[in-house]
């Protein structure tokens, strides 16, 4: 008898330590989904702005502009989960990787 398909967290944002975000509660993305950056692996969901309301879990990236990522497949995300963090003064990626 075939098992049920598990849902994969690929593309899922697993830990946000932005804490200035709105969308950060208890370093856990609550944004519905969130969209990373071109040249440079930028959060672009970032915001201070208030939100409302906000989802539960963990979001998916919902498009990947960062074309010379590994992990990017036709602007889906395929890393097995990311994290999100400080980089300068904004959010990255940080699971973005270049090359195969």
């Amino acid at each position: 008898m075939a098992q049920p398909e598990q849902q994969m967290e690929i593309g899922r944002v697993l830990t946000c330590t932005v804490n200035e975000c709105s969308y950060n509660k208890n370093n856990v993305c609550h944004a519905p989904d969130i969209n990373v950056g071109e040249m440079h692996p930028t959060c672009d969901t970032f915001t201070q702005e208030a939100v409302s309301p906000i989802a539960q879990g963990m979001p998916d990236v919902s498009v990947c502009n960062v074309t010379e990522c590994r992990f990017n497949l036709n602007n889906d995300c395929t890393a097995p989960g990311i994290t999100v963090a400080h980089h300068s003064e904004h959010a990255d990626c940080l699971t973005y990787r270049t090359g195969v």
